[in-house]
C-alpha cells in the first residue's frame, strides 16, 4: 500500500504542477495578447478560471494528504494524551462522512446541470464540475488511509512528491 500511496502522491503532485504551469502560461499569454496585441479572447479567460478551480480542488486533496488542511488544534492540544486517538478518529470519520455527502451532492448536481454549455469554451459544464466529486473521492481515500494507519498504530507514511519533501537540507 505504501508504494501505491507514494506513486499516487507523485502523480497528484505532478498533475498539480502541470495545472499550475498551464495556468501561468495562459495568464502570461492572455496579458500579452490583451495589452500588446489588444485582443481579448473570452474562452482564454474562462480556461484560466477552469485551471484555477482545478489547482484548487486537486491542491486541496494534496493538502489533506500532507495533513496541511485546516484543522483547529487548540482544544485537542489541551486534551489529555489518552483522548488524542479517539478525537483523531472522530475527526477523520467526520471528514469522510462529509466527503461522502459531498460526493453524492456533486453527482446529483452534475446530473441536473451538467448539460449546460460554458459561455466561452462551449463545452458541457459536467466536464468541469466532475472535479468536485473527484476531489471528494481523493480526500476520502487519503483520510481512509490515515484512519487505517491510526488503527494499526502505525505512523502514516511521509507525504511524498511535494516540493517540501524533495528539497534536501545543505
Amino acid at each position: 500500500m505504501e508504494k501505491f500511496l507514494e506513486r499516487f502522491d507523485r502523480l497528484l503532485t505532478f498533475w498539480c504542477v502541470l495545472l499550475t504551469g498551464a495556468m501561468t502560461i495562459a495568464v502570461i499569454t492572455l496579458v500579452f495578447s490583451r495589452y500588446v496585441l489588444e485582443i481579448t479572447f473570452i474562452w482564454a479567460e474562462e480556461s484560466i478560471s477552469v485551471l484555477f478551480y482545478a489547482t484548487t480542488y486537486f491542491g486541496a486533496a494534496l493538502g489533506v494528504r500532507c495533513d496541511e488542511h485546516i484543522r483547529i488544534d487548540y482544544f485537542t492540544s489541551k486534551m489529555p494524551p489518552s483522548l488524542e486517538r479517539p478525537v483523531k478518529v472522530l475527526q477523520i470519520v467526520v471528514v469522510i462522512l462529509l466527503q461522502v455527502f459531498l460526493l453524492r451532492m456533486g453527482i446529483n448536481w452534475i446530473a441536473k446541470v451538467g448539460g449546460t454549455l460554458t459561455p466561452g469554451l462551449r463545452i458541457p459544464v459536467k466536464f468541469l464540475y466532475v472535479m468536485f466529486p473527484v476531489n471528494a473521492v481523493i480526500v476520502t481515500f487519503y483520510e481512509s488511509v490515515r484512519l487505517v494507519s491510526l488503527f494499526r498504530g502505525k505512523k502514516l507514511p511521509a507525504c511524498t512528491g511535494t516540493a517540501e519533501n524533495e528539497i534536501q537540507p545543505v
